[in-house]
């Protein structure tokens, strides 16, 4: 059985190690465990447990009201969080492709992936694809592991088989112009899931942006090295398990300072990204749509 710090409970669920011990006074929301040298440790039901928790309370619910919940009404706000009403047809038609991707993926299922991908590029350009149905669904897979319905190997499955597509999309994109802007995309040391900044990199290229990917597990004085010989207008990177919340930002200041001259995108967790500091050439990006948004705008 995996075992937990508090601390890695809080990296995990973004709630501060604080007020999760503070939680466990006056609610009893976790028990810990302890080794046999009194080490306190969670498992990762737990953990599953609280990142569920976690998201009750991104959607409005008030920690006392979730402590009072049975387990049957605990299930049931998840249901309706996850599962939230479509409110007209397209949401509807959307909601049913990212149903049957959800099936696909939970039944390794490669031939039904690929039918539903045919069919969705018939109704949209890949890019609407992207922002509509595989982005959300993406955000829809962390739920699920967070509620035990979905494995790593599951997960790992459904990830190759988008990253294929998006690669072999990307590299089907015209050569953007030489003077085009020039985007430097990498992750930071210690992150390897790639899946969310290719994303990113088809919406850039597509809008005839220079990309230059680096890609996972970049040591930052590698990221200075690139810097200074590519001479990128912008740097963008994406941080999803940041070690802790003073490190990440202590690496977004880090970032600002040592690339002051340059404009900086960052996207990651929202709910962990949102409590940060940005200076002023940082960018928080929380989604694909918000990318678009800011090109249109």
């Amino acid at each position: 059985m995996k075992k937990y710090s508090i601390k890695e409970l809080e990296k995990f669920s973004g709630i501060k190690a604080h007020t999760i011990r503070i939680w466990e006074q006056r609610y009893q929301l976790l028990t810990p465990e302890r080794t046999e040298t009194n080490i306190r440790y969670y498992s990762e039901e737990q953990l599953k447990y609280l990142l569920n928790v976690s998201l009750l309370i991104e959607n409005g619910y008030r920690i006392s009201q979730i402590c009072n919940f049975s387990e049957e009404e605990f299930n049931q706000k998840l249901i309706d969080v996850i599962n939230h009403q479509a409110t007209d047809k397209e949401d509807q038609q959307l909601n049913a492709t990212i149903n049957e991707m959800v099936l696909a993926m939970l039944d390794l299922d490669e031939k039904r992936f690929d039918k539903i991908i045919t069919s969705g590029l018939l109704q949209r350009p890949f890019e609407q694809m992207l922002i509509k149905v595989v982005f959300p669904f993406l955000k829809r897979i962390g739920v699920m592991w967070r509620t035990g319905e979905v494995s790593t190997a599951q997960e790992h499955f459904i990830y190759q088989l988008i990253r294929q597509k998006v690669i072999v999309a990307i590299d089907g994109l015209m050569s953007p112009a030489e003077d085009s802007e020039k985007y430097l995309l990498f992750l930071p040391k210690s992150e390897f899931n790639d899946l969310i900044i290719l994303l990113f990199t088809y919406i850039l290229k597509n809008r005839g942006k220079q990309c230059i990917y680096l890609g996972v597990d970049i040591p930052f004085k590698d990221l200075k090295q690139v810097t200074a010989i590519t001479q990128p207008d912008v740097l963008f990177t994406f941080i999803k398990a940041p070690a802790s919340k003073i490190d990440t930002q202590a690496y977004i200041y880090e970032l600002a300072e040592t690339f002051d001259h340059k404009e900086i995108l960052i996207s990651g967790n929202p709910y962990f990204m949102d409590e940060l500091d940005y200076p002023n050439n940082v960018l928080l990006i929380p989604g694909l749509e918000d990318l678009v948004t800011i090109f249109e705008g």
